[in-house]
């Protein structure tokens, strides 16, 4: 019985650790999380992460990504008066590569953004998208 138990959670865990494919998507699969500055973190050491985050996946061969943070435009309800909250950013993080093809191993480096971003914000929300491919010129 004991063999049983032992070999069905290894199935389910290797079940569990199986990503499914990505749908299929007609320009670029994104990450896209709304965070917020939390009490003792700065906007200058979210800006930071981001940075560090985007130096770490060049640093490691990743050169096609695009990695990035915009603030968020709050509008008054009643004045209809727009402007940047210097609380809550968007950033993106456009894939540039082959869907589903693993990233970069994680290391020290990793480590040390991940925590700049954990230090200075929370993750209100995280979506992945497909970004449309447009026609710029």
């Amino acid at each position: 019985m004991r063999i049983l138990m032992l070999a069905l959670s290894l199935t389910a865990a290797s079940l569990f650790a199986q990503t499914p494919p990505p749908l299929a998507c007609d320009g670029h699969l994104a990450t896209v999380r709304v965070s917020e500055i939390k009490t003792g973190g700065s906007s200058s050491g979210f800006l930071a992460a981001v940075a560090a985050q985007k130096a770490w996946y060049a640093s490691h061969g990743v050169t096609s990504d695009e990695i990035f943070a915009v603030p968020v435009i709050l509008r008054d309800a009643t004045t209809r008066a727009q402007s940047y909250s210097d609380k809550q950013y968007m950033t993106f993080h456009v894939h540039g590569g082959a869907p589903g093809q693993p990233g970069p191993k994680h290391d020290e480096g990793y480590d040390a953004f991940v925590k700049l971003f954990r230090d200075n914000s929370d993750i209100k929300s995280e979506y992945n998208v497909c970004l449309p491919n447009h026609g710029q010129k």
